[in-house]
């Protein structure tokens, strides 16, 4: 199969300031961030290397380091020692290669895997290096295979290395009303830049990631590869002014395909090379979900339990202990029902109660007894619409998502007379 190769071939750092958009004077650019050292987490792969070259690769298998032939003059113990991640908006481990100082007559190449659900994230990524001050360089010349799911960058010298965020579109992942609107807008996590056309290889990572700028280099706006969409899908529309932002208009009714891709392309130079296509994922929803207006204005909308850990209801739950003999705790339905205005439900923030029922059966006997527990509080649904955060009246918190056609909960502190401990539940309407 033929790979897709994507070069980050982005833009570079002005030394001291930029000029202003509306044609003022400079604008001061704060300094590069520095950050701390890492420190070793693991052993470090070793491999001795001599002029016919040699690929070695960290313990974890997710770097591969790879030396042609005549790179080296004499046989070298090369290394790649796993450490801490200090880089900004980091979504890998780092490694310290070695020996350092060591030069070579031709680059080498570092290869970086990442997985696939991080390649659905809609983000464009770029391997690091951590230079003499402490900035993390991001090395513009990053390779990035979509079909592989690795970056590769050629370099001349060891140092600590990652990968991390350079742009993305934001958000990633929606949900939107039939008939509502979404906006989308390019963000970068590099520092800012005014010479689009520069040709620096590197240019600092930043931590806060802020809205891309350069209008002139977002192009094709598309729904599902449409150019602007179209009534099925939903369109899409590059806003006006210098922002790089669109807005999605979702259509009257679900689509066929759900969630629908809106994708951008981001363009480096105005050649149209090394275009990069940022996706974002968008689920389409009829409205509240499963919801009935209780008072005026005020909904609850309510999910079946079907499945814990996985498994299909009645569950029997593991015995955390062996004296407990034949007792048994079998979980047989229960719901999630949440409860607010029509706003806090669309925003994902308003109240909750989950309650599960089982048949508890006590050691030695052939006694079952019905029960039922519950647990209440509030959620909040982050803006991206990919996860929400349960916090219970007693102050215990986890992780789940809640959406129209679906919801679920993650670590779920179950408690019943033969089980304590977290579980997954899943609800549907």
């Amino acid at each position: 199969m033929r790979h897709t190769m994507t070069a980050i071939c982005l833009l570079s750092l002005p030394l001291i300031a930029c000029t202003s958009p509306s044609g003022g004077g400079p604008v001061p650019i704060s300094p590069a961030p520095s950050f701390p050292v890492g420190t070793p987490t693991g052993e470090a792969a070793h491999l001795t290397v001599g002029h016919q070259g040699g690929t070695l690769r960290s313990a974890d298998g997710q770097l591969s380091l790879t030396i042609p032939a005549g790179a080296l003059e004499a046989p070298t113990d090369v290394t790649v020692q796993p450490i801490s991640s200090t880089v900004p908006n980091g979504k890998g481990g780092a490694y310290r290669l070695g020996p350092e100082g060591t030069t070579f007559r031709q680059p080498v190449t570092l290869t970086f895997r990442y997985d696939q659900a991080q390649e659905r994230a809609a983000s464009a990524f770029v391997v690091a290096a951590q230079d003499q001050k402490g900035v993390w360089q991001a090395q513009l010349d990053t390779l990035q295979d979509r079909e592989a799911n690795t970056l590769s960058v050629q370099t001349n010298h060891f140092s600590d290395w990652s990968w991390a965020e350079a742009y993305r579109l934001d958000p990633g992942q929606a949900t939107v009303k039939a008939g509502q609107s979404l906006q989308l807008t390019l963000m970068r996590c590099v520092a800012p830049t005014t010479e689009p056309f520069a040709t620096h290889l590197s240019t600092p990572l930043i931590t806060t990631c802020a809205p891309h700028t350069l209008t002139p280099f977002t192009r094709n706006w598309a729904v599902n590869g449409t150019p602007g969409g179209s009534a099925a899908v939903g369109t899409v529309t590059k806003d006006e002014g210098n922002v790089s932002s669109g807005t999605y208009r979702a259509p009257a009714s679900t689509p066929g395909v759900n969630p629908v891709a809106v994708s951008v392309d981001f363009v480096r130079n105005e050649t149209g090379r090394n275009t990069l296509r940022l996706i974002s994922a968008v689920q389409v929803t009829d409205g509240l979900g499963p919801c009935q207006e209780v008072v005026e204005g005020y909904y609850t909308c309510r999910y079946a339990l079907t499945k814990v850990n996985g498994n299909t209801l009645p569950y029997d739950l593991p015995k955390q202990d062996p004296t407990q003999g034949d007792a048994r705790d079998r979980v047989t339905g229960g719901f999630l029902q949440v409860s607010g205005t029509q706003e806090n439900l669309l925003i994902g923030a308003a109240s909750y109660e989950i309650r599960y029922e089982f048949d508890s059966k006590p050691a030695g006997t052939d006694r079952e007894t019905h029960r039922v527990l519950n647990d209440v509080g509030d959620y909040l649904t982050n803006l991206q619409g990919t996860a929400t955060t349960f916090t219970s009246i007693a102050k215990v918190t986890y992780s789940g998502l809640i959406q129209p056609d679906r919801a679920v909960t993650e670590h779920f502190p179950m408690a019943t007379p033969v089980y304590a401990g977290p579980v997954k539940l899943e609800f549907a309407p």
